[in-house]
C-alpha cells in the first residue's frame, strides 16, 4: 500500500512545485515584460512614426556610450546632490513640524502650496533669478523633492501613539531622546514613503528642467531627440530612465524593509 502511495505523493509534490513556479512573482512579471515587448513590436511595426524593441535595442547599442551615457552623468549630478539635499532638509522639517506647534503653523502654509504648486510653473522664475545653470536644475531637484519628504514625514511623527510618547515624558526623557527612540523609529514607514514618492517627483523635476532649460543632460537628449523625431534613441533614454528609477525604489523598499521588518531581512525580495 506504501509502495503505491510514494510515487503518487511523489508526483503530487513535483506538481505543487510546478505550480509554485509558474505562479510565482518572478515567472509572472517575466512574462507580462515579454507579452508586452512582444504586443510593441507587432504595433510598432505597422505604426507611423512608433518604434518597437528591436529597433530601440540596435539605437541603444549605436548611442549609449557616446550620447546617452555623457548625458546620464550631467542628469545624475544634478539628481543627487539635489536629492540629498531633499532629505537632510525634508525630514528634520517635516519632525519640527510635528514636534512644534509654533513650527506647524508657520510652515503649513508655505510646505502645503509649494508641494501643489506645478514645477513647470516655477521654472521661468528660476530662470530669471538663476540663469540656465547647474545650480538653477539642483535647486529645481530641491523644490520638487523636498516637499513629499517633508510632509510624510510630519504625519508620520503625528501618527506615533500617544502612549509611547507619554511613558518616554514620564522617564524624564528629553526631546532629543524621544525624537531617537520613539518618534523617529515610529514614523519610519511614513519617512520611506516620503523618500520613495521625493524620489519619483526630484527625477520628474530633474528631467523637466534639462527639458526646458538645459543643454545637457537625459532631458536635453529627449527634447533633441524628439524634435528630430529619433524616436529610437528617444526610447532608450526612457528605458535608461525607467531602470534607474525602479532600481533606486527597490534600495528604498530594501531599506524600509530592513528597518522596520528586521524578522523579514533573510527573506527580503523585491
Amino acid at each position: 500500500m506504501s509502495d503505491v502511495a510514494m510515487p503518487q505523493q511523489r508526483s503530487a509534490a513535483k506538481s505543487h512545485r510546478r505550480m509554485d513556479w509558474l505562479g510565482s512573482k518572478w515567472f509572472l512579471r517575466t512574462l507580462s515584460v515579454c507579452v508586452v515587448l512582444i504586443l510593441w513590436e507587432i504595433v510598432g511595426r505597422h505604426t507611423f512614426s512608433l518604434s518597437y524593441p528591436s529597433a530601440v535595442a540596435r539605437a541603444g547599442w549605436d548611442s549609449f556610450r557616446p550620447e546617452v551615457l555623457p548625458a546620464l552623468g550631467d542628469t545624475m549630478s544634478a539628481f543627487w546632490l539635489g536629492y540629498a539635499i531633499c532629505v537632510l532638509i525634508g525630514i528634520p522639517l517635516g519632525l519640527l513640524m510635528a514636534r512644534s506647534r509654533l513650527a506647524e503653523l508657520a510652515l503649513w502654509p508655505y510646505v502645503s502650496a509649494l508641494y501643489a504648486t506645478p514645477r513647470l510653473a516655477l521654472i521661468p522664475v528660476l530662470i530669471l533669478w538663476m540663469g540656465v545653470t547647474f545650480e538653477m536644475r539642483v535647486v529645481v531637484v530641491i523644490i520638487s523633492g523636498v516637499f513629499p519628504i517633508a510632509l510624510n514625514t510630519y504625519l508620520g511623527a503625528k501618527e506615533v501613539d500617544r502612549h509611547l510618547l507619554d511613558a518616554g515624558t514620564a522617564f524624564d526623557a528629553s526631546e532629543l531622546q524621544l525624537l531617537r527612540t520613539v518618534v523617529g523609529p515610529g514614523s519610519l514607514g511614513y519617512i520611506f514613503a516620503g523618500l520613495r514618492l521625493g524620489l519619483g517627483r526630484a527625477l520628474i523635476g530633474t528631467i523637466v528642467a534639462e527639458i526646458e532649460a538645459s543643454v545637457v543632460g537625459l532631458g536635453h537628449l529627449i527634447s533633441q531627440d524628439a524634435s528630430t523625431l529619433a524616436m529610437d534613441k528617444m526610447f532608450v533614454v526612457i528605458l535608461v530612465l525607467g531602470v534607474f528609477s525602479l532600481g533606486c525604489s527597490s534600495v528604498l523598499k530594501f531599506g524600509e524593509r530592513w528597518t522596520t521588518m528586521p524578522w523579514t531581512r533573510g527573506g527580503w525580495s523585491p
